[in-house]
């Protein structure tokens, strides 16, 4: 390689240097909507939290300009278990402590076998505070 092509490089990439910021832009640091943590089998919306299966996908439903949360738990056959926070409801809710109501939603595919369920029952029953 010649000092020429040596020297080119090294300016091409001092150029760019400034293109990369130096800390996180605020607007990562401060995005709307609800705040949710999602590991390999716990999510935590703050609000509640619960366990899930680890094959098992998290999907979050709602948007940023909503006051409640929306969020489905996809199954590798596609069937799901949907919470959704809402004001009051009477009908496949959960009520916790703090007062927040969340109503359940399960569809299951035709493909769906025993042990969806019992995951999805499980899912419902970790919810906590």
């Amino acid at each position: 390689m010649s000092w020429r092509y040596l020297a080119i490089l090294f300016l091409f990439a001092s150029a760019c240097s400034p293109l990369v910021p130096a800390e996180t832009p605020p607007q990562i640091q401060h995005t709307p909507g609800a705040f949710v943590t999602v590991s390999e089998t716990r999510f935590d919306a703050g609000i509640f939290q619960l366990d899930y299966p680890s094959n098992w996908t998290v999907v979050k439903l709602s948007t940023a300009d909503t006051n409640y949360l929306k969020v489905a738990f996809v199954a590798p056959d596609q069937s799901t278990v949907t919470l959704t926070q809402v004001e009051n409801a009477d009908k496949n809710v959960v009520r916790l402590e703090n007062g927040v109501v969340i109503v359940v939603e399960i569809n299951a595919t035709a493909a769906a076998v025993a042990s969806f369920f019992e995951r999805a029952e499980r899912l419902v029953k970790s919810i906590q505070n």
